[in-house]
């Protein structure tokens, strides 16, 4: 499966770490504030105080070790400890750096009704321009809220393009998926169409060697086709030793004689100078073939088939053109009943997107008791040179 190289989010036990790191961290640099020799004059005790201003530094430092599962609760409690420390005009440096982390996560991680809380970065930004308008003696005075909402959007910022890359994430796997199966179809429909109808026709008929050497042949392609798309998946590397070529325009001529073998003729004209195409866009055109004639083995099974490949200036002009069913021949009959229509699948729209990446259209219609398909594919980067 293709891989493109990103910045990949930290995995669940790195972020742990980091976690960690960071409340040891943020202890470390609070526990200086800690009165751990004061002793007051007197009698009073001096415990409760020390364990007071512990209790702080602890609060402000260890829930950051759950500061993405619980960013709500570790900015209020940081901000509750900043509170405090102000209110007993203690050293609010450390705590204040506690607040400023708490506000990035509740931007970065805060989910579901914790993003409310997110008009607190906005909320803090408006009422440091109030402070500073309003007390023109003290201009600093709406800093700490400048910087708290600074913070808190520089985590939401964080959060958008965190969840941006994983928006391209899921739909760069939605698309390898749509791919993976648009090639599962186009590689097996065409074999397995044929497989069906040459089989009924053995099995109805009683006895038919060649619907049966043709069962054979079709299945070991299938087979080749099949394992060759499983390499594709496997591994990326196009010069990976004994890896099969993409199909190219090349190979129309055997894919015609498959439907030849089948039991409905088919024929290929080729117009103009060809061109030096590039192997995706040769193996959008020879997956529209194919599909194409797999549409009409199904359906149409015995009808006379032409393919034309015209090289215009520009681009490449692709039309299959089938007509009825024949009537009149037996065996054509016996196609006919065996070919029962199926469920429904993925045929035009599949081809229409073989196009779409190069600019190209498709159209599909009816056409005179048959049907037509006929596409147009822009020259690409390599500018479609003859």
């Amino acid at each position: 499966m293709r891989t493109h190289s990103r910045i990949m989010p930290l995995n669940p036990a790195t972020a742990r770490r980091v976690d960690l790191l960071m409340a040891v961290g943020l202890f470390a640099w609070a526990a200086p504030d800690v009165p751990w020799w004061w002793r007051p004059a007197g009698h009073v005790p001096a415990t409760p105080v020390v364990l007071g201003y512990l209790v702080l530094a602890l609060a402000a430092s260890v829930p950051f070790a759950w500061r993405r599962r619980s960013p709500v609760l570790v900015f209020a409690l940081a901000a509750a400890v900043l509170l405090t420390r102000h209110a007993l005009h203690q050293n609010q440096i450390a705590a204040f750096a506690a607040v400023l982390v708490a506000a990035y996560g509740l931007g970065a991680y805060s989910t579901g009704a914790g993003r409310h809380a997110g008009r607190l970065g906005r909320l803090s930004l408006i009422i440091a321009a109030v402070i500073g308008v309003t007390f023109n003696n003290d201009r600093m005075a709406g800093l700490p809220f400048a910087l708290i909402g600074a913070a808190f959007l520089a985590g939401d910022a964080a959060a958008a393009r965190r969840n941006e890359a994983a928006a391209a994430a899921e739909a760069a796997h939605l698309a390898e998926r749509t791919r993976i199966a648009r090639e599962l179809h186009d590689v097996l429909a065409h074999q397995l169409s044929a497989i069906t109808l040459q089989s009924g026709v053995a099995r109805i008929t009683g006895s038919d060697p060649d619907a049966l050497a043709t069962v054979e042949r079709l299945s070991r392609e299938a087979l080749t086709e099949l394992n060759h798309l499983l390499g594709v998946l496997r591994d990326d590397d196009a010069d990976h030793p004994g890896r099969r070529p993409a199909p190219s325009l090349a190979e129309l001529g055997s894919l015609l004689k498959a439907a030849r073998d089948a039991g409905t003729p088919a024929d290929l004209a080729v117009i103009g100078p060809e061109r030096d195409l590039s192997p995706g866009l040769q193996l959008s055109a020879y997956r529209i073939v194919q599909e194409s004639l797999t549409n009409v083995l199904k359906h149409a099974p015995g009808a006379r088939t032409f393919v034309t490949l015209r090289y215009q200036t520009d681009h490449l002009a692709l039309r299959v053109v089938n007509g009825p069913p024949p009537q009149g021949n037996a065996t054509a009959v016996i196609r006919t009943a065996v070919a029962r229509p199926g469920t429904g699948g993925r045929g035009v729209p599949g081809m229409r997107e073989r196009a779409e990446p190069y600019g190209g259209r498709l159209h599909a219609r009816a056409a005179s008791g048959g049907f037509a398909v006929a596409a147009t594919l822009p020259y690409d980067d390599r500018g479609g040179r003859p």
